[in-house]
Order: C-alpha cells, then structure tokens, then sequence
C-alpha cells in the first residue's frame, strides 16, 4: 500500500489537493522518503495529548515509536541490541558486568556526528560511549586482543589447579 493509498478519499466535487504531473503522479508532490529509510508510526505529543503521524525512520531501526508519546525532537534511532556480560561466581546475580552495543542515530542533534548512524556502547549506568566507525573498529581489536589474554589466563589457571591438584 503507498501513502496516496493511505489518504483520505477526497469528495468528487472537492478541490484536488495536489497537482498531477505530466506522467500522471499524484505523488509528485509530497517529499520523498531519503534512501534507507521507511514511513512508520509514532506517537508525538505528550501522555495526556498525543497523536499518531508518520516519520522517517532508519531501515535498521528496531525501536517501537508509539510504545509512549515522544517530542519529536526527542525521537532517536536504535538498532537490537548485542550484549556481553561478564560473570561471576562470587555473587547473587552471577554476573558482575555488561556491556551493550547498538546502532545509533539522534535525527535532530546538533552535532552531525550524533545524526550519523553510529555505535553505542553503555553498561547500564548513564555513561555512554558514541563510537564512529573507525573506533568501533579499533575496540573490537582491542576485544579480540583481550580475548586472547583472557584465554591464556584460563590456561594458566587451569594448570596451575591441576598442579595443585585441583580446586573445587
């Protein structure tokens, strides 16, 4: 279904609201929609008075815009989320870290780099990190080469328990 099919049925004897193009095209006039982005819902207003209208939207948004009423600057893009978490035998909730990392955009930030698709990073307190390309790059060397840090610590352990004769 295309937008003009989602218009209101305008009377016969009514003014028409938009001019047909030499081709045809009712559609001509309404603004088009930028590549790598789609039309979807979104509650703009407040909780007591809010409406329903449609905004563009990243293709690789996930987020639900008409899960609560939102200012319409205050509308952001985000991707699903990947997490690891880092865990732990010596408390209650078994896990003592994690970090999360996402797709970003902030359409009607100020700063450019936040209105470019980016990376988030946050562990669940209010600090974040807003990572371009090149740094997520860079992290995820760092990771790979922490990971193998982390692998040759396992090894190390492991042998030094079976020196030991084990722990338990």
């Amino acid at each position: 279904m295309t937008i003009i099919d989602r218009l209101p049925q305008i009377a016969s004897d009514a003014p028409v609201p938009y001019t047909v193009t030499d081709a045809g095209n009712r559609a001509a006039d309404l603004p088009a929609i930028q590549p790598g982005y789609r039309l979807v819902p979104a509650l703009i207003g407040t909780r007591s008075a809010h409406q329903l209208a449609y905004i563009e939207c990243a293709n690789w948004c996930t987020e639900d815009h008409t899960e609560y009423p939102y200012m319409l600057d205050d509308i952001a893009h985000q991707g699903d989320e990947a997490h690891v978490s880092v865990p732990s035998f010596d408390n209650a909730f078994g896990v003592a870290h994690c970090l999360n990392a996402r797709l970003y955009s902030d359409p009607a930030s100020s700063d450019p780099r936040m209105r470019a698709a980016h990376i988030l990073a946050d562990d669940d307190t209010p600090l974040q990190a807003h990572l371009t390309e090149e740094m997520a790059d860079q992290l995820a060397d760092d990771f790979a080469a922490f990971a193998a840090h982390l692998r040759r610590l396992a090894r190390s352990a492991r042998l030094a328990n079976q020196t030991a004769g084990g722990a338990e």
